[in-house]
């Protein structure tokens, strides 16, 4: 199984946060993919996979899709070993390249127009790291599209979301809108609501920081997770913690190699 994380050139990298290639990956080795606020684009170069979302759903992958904002966890079902590649954007990024709408992929896997040469040439690159970046960012140009200017009221709010204890409503005061405006701009842009997108950053910020699995930081106590990220005690840092991802707090950092692949920002740049 392998699973590698190119960079952008610099002409993307405002926008595209990184580029995956997995390889031979089994779906059974994956964990819960968590909610997020990243958009992507996903290319299989072997059979399409189903999802499961958390409540039970399956939806059959098309071959070249986008990966919405989610407001919920799933899963990748697959008989077959997985080898695809996939572009990450940043928060707000497709908006800001192509004018769409976070709000219209949100929970979705959205086909793309058919771009079986694109495949093609993906297989053909042996997956060299030049090769694929090349093809990846020529691919990213054929959208059809235009940028959005995102308001600086929308990127000011995203940065004081950031904060857990970030009212929504004295956000809004302090931007001179009411929080109806607020909400209404900020979903067509990044996909979530405001509160989502403050609950899924609480999540996100945790699980991908390596000095918070106990591999790295054998002192790390539960206790001291919760108080820094602001919860009131241990007990409502674990139920909100599983009420995201299905899992204790315990359970989930114990997972330390099923989870690098998506979470761990050490395993990324090793």
């Amino acid at each position: 199984m392998d699973i590698l994380f190119f960079k952008p050139s610099s002409q993307f990298e405002t926008l595209i946060k990184e580029f995956w290639v997995w390889r031979e990956v089994k779906a059974n080795h994956l964990p819960w993919i968590l909610p997020s606020y990243e958009c992507e684009m996903v290319f299989h170069l072997g059979d399409p996979p189903s999802v499961e979302t958390e409540s039970g759903e399956i939806i059959p992958l098309p071959k070249m899709h986008w990966v919405g904002p989610q407001t919920r966890r799933w899963r990748v079902l697959s008989q077959s070993d997985l080898n695809l590649v996939s572009i990450r954007f940043y928060v707000a990024g497709v908006y800001a390249m192509y004018s769409i709408p976070g709000q219209d992929l949100k929970n979705q896997f959205v086909a793309i127009p058919n771009k079986e040469r694109l495949i093609q040439d993906l297989l053909d690159s042996k997956m060299k790291e030049e090769v694929v970046i090349r093809i990846l960012e020529e691919s990213l140009l054929s959208v059809s599209g235009k940028p959005a200017e995102i308001p600086a009221y929308v990127r000011f709010a995203l940065f004081e979301l950031t904060n857990p204890k970030t009212s929504v409503s004295i956000l809004a005061k302090k931007l001179g809108i009411t929080r109806k405006q607020l909400e209404r701009k900020f979903q067509e842009v990044v996909g979530l609501n405001p509160s989502e997108y403050r609950s899924v950053h609480r999540v996100l910020d945790l699980v991908r920081n390596p000095d918070h699995y106990q591999t790295n930081n054998p002192n790390l106590r539960l206790t001291d997770l919760a108080h820094h990220f602001e919860y009131t005690d241990q007990s409502h840092f674990s139920n909100d913690f599983k009420r995201n991802s299905g899992s204790m707090p315990k359970d989930w950092f114990a997972e330390y190699e099923k989870m690098s692949h998506f979470y761990k920002q050490k395993a990324k740049e090793g």
